[in-house]
């Protein structure tokens, strides 16, 4: 009889052993949801958060322990999977990249901002020497999908909508070229000028 309990606590163990494993593999080379990497940050942080419905799909880990990743690493392994980390009102929100624009994420005019890498920032830079509207097609393909880029004519100023690392990037990209520039003259589009139609010459 004893020999029969000390087996079943012996194959109980065993068990147990096998699926803690089990669940270490698969945290630590494995993959897992998103909402549950997530969940174990916030429990771990004592930060609230909410994830949009949206933001699903399995998140592919190697060599990362899920159970002691840092903030900016949640923010790193998210990006990866096109989702973006936003905080507003003291929650945290999870949503897709296409929708973290809509949100009021921080506002930046100094070209030297301090941002965590894979927050989301907006960036205002002016250039003095070349023309704003100018630069949009050629820096826009540099830029992922999700974030914004577009030119204020008026004042001649770029608007930037990205994760900080690739913000001060493309910021740092118009800051060589406009020392490269050769003084701005005329940055309206052909298309948004307004004939100008003279008055006849007075009959002398």
């Amino acid at each position: 009889m004893y020999l029969k309990m000390a087996l079943a606590i012996c194959g109980l163990a065993a068990m147990s052993a096998s699926v803690a494993a089990q669940e270490s593999s698969k945290t630590a080379s494995g993959g897992m949801e998103i909402g549950e990497l997530v969940a174990r940050f916030a429990k771990r942080a004592d930060k609230p958060f909410v994830i949009d419905p949206r933001a699903r799909g399995q998140v592919s880990l190697a060599g990362v322990d899920a159970g002691a990743i840092t903030y900016d690493q949640l923010l790193a392994i998210l990006s990866v999977n096109n989702i973006s980390v936003v905080e507003s009102g003291g929650i945290i929100a999870v949503v897709p990249d296409a929708s973290a624009r809509q949100f009021p994420t921080p506002l930046y005019t100094d070209l030297n901002f301090k941002a965590a890498d894979y927050e989301i920032v907006n960036l205002l830079v002016s250039p003095k020497k070349v023309c704003a509207n100018f630069l949009v097609p050629v820096l826009r393909p540099l830029m992922p999908q999700a974030a914004h880029l577009a030119a204020e004519i008026q004042t001649n100023t770029l608007i930037i909508n990205d994760r900080a690392d690739n913000a001060r990037r493309i910021a740092e990209m118009i800051d060589a070229l406009d020392k490269r520039g050769t003084g701005v003259k005329d940055c309206q589009p052909r298309e948004m000028m307004q004939s100008v139609t003279l008055p006849p010459k007075p009959k002398e």
